[in-house]
């Protein structure tokens, strides 16, 4: 087994033998993820270690691991913020969870309840907010978890757990901006029908609302339909784009186009007063273009939207189970977390990728 290097937090292990958990961490910013056996600091009073069952693989997790978010990041590093998991320590303060319950991480580690925006129901954007990874504390590509209580979801009744492990990021990244603006007789239009395009077709017709998938995969129009789309049309053709034009109450955009033609002509789409939702993600170095006139003369909202506050990622989790709303998963062994991670930054896998996490653990005598 190669070296591994220390880290702050955590004391690396020769072996899984003499460990508390096992880690898929990234020693640098090429290169693909190791395992990394290691120790726990002690639990503190108000945190949950789960033992993770299910692991989803999120564009976000490359775009840190290999520093094009943030260059200076420190290795090792873990990623991951899907996680699907059972309580199997708590600290003495936890009132919430019990060792047992099935429970889930979002990107977000912490929140800190009194800031003004945490007050407001805006916990996402917590002043405070640390993410679930960070140069501190390893994320869910790894057996165990240790996150603080106020930061743990229930999983209900009913939740298909192999499946929905990605909904804690791509899910509920759609849904909550999707519920905020919608109305049950509106029509969408969705943009990019990947990772999180699936997923946004489906919420938006288990809402109510008549669906429009923009892509450049028209061969899998029985797929899309299948989904919940009504119609299809081309997310390229600038033609294509402008037939379309002003008949939408809702666009939610998943990509990032650097083509500012084409990306000016998602954002007409919208209709007048309505509302354009941005999700998709670019590089750091990647900078929108938006078209002021159009959206001026019409009255357009332009919204962002970050993950979702923690009521909404536990009603998104809900709604799931209720609707049966689930992504198209490739599942991986734990042993194949670098192929997974692979299809994942190559943007290979349809459409997203889970890794099978508890019964490696469990194998390996990891469970507690």
């Amino acid at each position: 087994m190669q070296q591994l290097p220390a880290h702050s937090v955590y004391l690396v292990q020769e072996s899984k033998e003499t460990a508390d958990a096992v880690a898929y961490a990234f020693l640098s910013n090429t290169g693909e993820p190791v395992q990394y056996p290691y120790k726990y600091p002690k639990i503190a009073d108000d945190d949950v270690r789960i033992r993770i069952l299910f692991t989803g693989l999120c564009h976000s997790d490359c775009l840190h691991s290999r520093g094009l978010w943030d260059p200076y990041i420190k290795y090792p590093s873990c990623p991951g913020h899907e996680v699907v998991g059972e309580v199997e320590k708590v600290g003495t303060g936890v009132t919430k969870f019990k060792v047992g319950d099935k429970v889930g991480c979002n990107p977000q580690r912490w929140m800190c309840q009194t800031c003004e925006l945490c007050k407001k129901g805006d916990n996402q954007l917590c002043s405070q907010n640390i993410g679930l990874y960070d140069d501190n504390n390893f994320g869910g590509y790894s057996t165990h978890i240790q996150v603080a209580e106020r930061m743990v979801f229930r999983i209900p009744d009913g939740f298909n757990d192999a499946l929905g492990s990605p909904l804690l990021c791509a899910g509920v990244t759609v849904f909550a901006p999707l519920k905020r603006y919608y109305k049950p007789n509106y029509s969408c239009a969705v943009i990019g029908i990947g990772g999180l395009g699936h997923l946004a077709v489906q919420y938006a017709a288990k809402l109510g609302m008549t669906v429009t998938a923009f892509t450049t995969s028209k061969n899998r129009e029985q797929e899309i339909k299948k989904l919940g789309a009504s119609n299809l049309s081309s997310s390229i053709d600038v033609e294509s784009l402008k037939a379309e034009q002003g008949k939408y109450d809702i666009v939610i955009n998943t990509l990032y186009i650097e083509n500012e033609e084409v990306f000016k002509s998602h954002q007409r789409l919208t209709a007048p007063t309505g509302t354009y939702i941005q999700v998709g993600a670019p590089p750091s170095k990647v900078n929108f273009k938006l078209d002021h006139a159009y959206i001026i003369l019409n009255q357009i909202r332009v919204a962002g939207s970050l993950i979702g506050n923690y009521d909404e990622t536990q009603e998104m989790l809900e709604f799931s189970a209720q609707n049966n709303v689930y992504p198209i998963v490739e599942t991986f062994e734990f042993e194949e977390f670098p192929k997974a991670f692979d299809r994942m930054e190559k943007a290979q896998a349809k459409f997203r990728c889970v890794v099978n996490v508890g019964k490696w653990a469990q194998a390996n005598g990891l469970w507690k």
